[in-house]
């Protein structure tokens, strides 16, 4: 049982570049089918959450619109693999679950940015629900994938302890 719940821990990172392809994905939808509403549901569920690391991605020259969703595919498989076999590649999972946590955590900051920015205009009145840590109610989506990769991120680093201690 302990060694399934670290498994789908370790899953974290594989489904924020699925998350990440599928969002590109629903560009193409909408290229394709601008009036589609299941497409633009698809796009705006998804946009607070791989905006910016994918609008990042696809700044880079020479990486394309279908090279970025291929290059996130290949990712997110990679992941499973390493997920499943944590003990080959412990430094290859780690590598790969923080950059996932720097991507969520971009999308978290950006957000913390654009809600800090609306306080220079007004004094805000603290009420009942501003205790609440911005970016992670902004999207339930996000919350759910920046707490899932920061548990696969502390995994790699459980991983590499031990290993370390038994060394």
């Amino acid at each position: 049982m302990r060694i399934a719940i670290f498994t789908l821990m370790r899953l974290g990172p594989s489904l924020a570049y699925a998350i990440a392809s599928i969002f590109i994905l629903s560009m193409l939808l909408l290229e394709s089918y601008p009036s589609s509403g299941s497409a633009w549901w698809l796009h705006m569920t998804i946009l607070p959450v791989m905006r910016e690391p994918i609008y990042l991605l696809l700044a880079v020259p020479g990486i394309g619109i279908w090279s970025a969703m291929v290059l996130l595919m290949l990712a997110s498989i990679f992941g499973i693999r390493v997920a499943l076999q944590p003990q080959r590649h412990y430094r290859s999972g780690f590598i790969h679950a923080h950059i996932a946590l720097i991507a969520t955590g971009l999308t978290m900051g950006r957000a913390a940015v654009a809600q800090a920015g609306l306080s220079d205009f007004a004094i805000p009145q603290l009420q009942r629900g501003d205790w609440s840590f911005l970016p992670l109610s902004y999207s339930p989506l996000g919350t759910f994938l920046f707490i899932s990769v920061f548990s696969a991120c502390i995994c790699c680093h459980l991983r590499i302890i031990k290993r370390t201690l038994s060394a």
